[in-house]
């Protein structure tokens, strides 16, 4: 079991949804810096991954119920990323996730990283839904109902 920084429950390191908004709160790490202390881009992607991870176990969606009891995983379709500013060793940091839309085997999202209000990057995102097989397969219902309630029309 991980250790719970002193006034940190578990549940706050799952983020929280403000209205139809994932927010997921991290602090960045020597690890995920290079020489100079700047956030190595790649990183993004992977703050991004941990924060869908986190919106949807928030959202009830567990990734290894999805593939157990319905042979269905999420694969990156598409990704772009616009970086703006820097993020740098020790900065608090949030990735706000939006659902853009859920359709019959996929999922657009829109991630933003934040520090204290000013935007880092924005990554867009297409999810396909597919099977052990490899090949698409229409999202499970109880996924797709959980998913729709945070569609938002809002991709400021």
């Amino acid at each position: 079991m991980a250790a719970v920084e002193p006034g940190a429950s578990a549940a706050s390191f799952a983020g929280r949804f403000e209205g139809a908004e994932h927010v997921y709160p991290l602090r960045v790490y020597h690890e995920d810096t290079d020489a100079g202390g700047i956030v190595y881009y790649a990183n993004y992607l992977k703050f991004a991954e941990r924060a869908r991870t986190e919106m949807m176990r928030s959202a009830g969606i567990s990734h290894v119920t999805l593939l157990g009891e319905h042979d269905a995983a999420f694969v990156v379709r598409r990704c772009t990323v616009d970086y703006r500013q820097p993020a740098r060793l020790d900065d608090e940091i949030e990735v706000r996730t939006t659902i853009g839309r859920v359709a019959g085997a996929h999922i657009d999202a829109v991630q933003r990283v934040h520090r204290q209000g000013a935007l880092l990057a924005t990554v867009g995102l297409k999810l396909g839904c597919v099977g052990r097989n490899g090949r698409a397969v229409r999202l499970p219902g109880p996924l797709r109902r959980a998913l729709s309630e945070f569609v938002s029309s809002d991709q400021r």
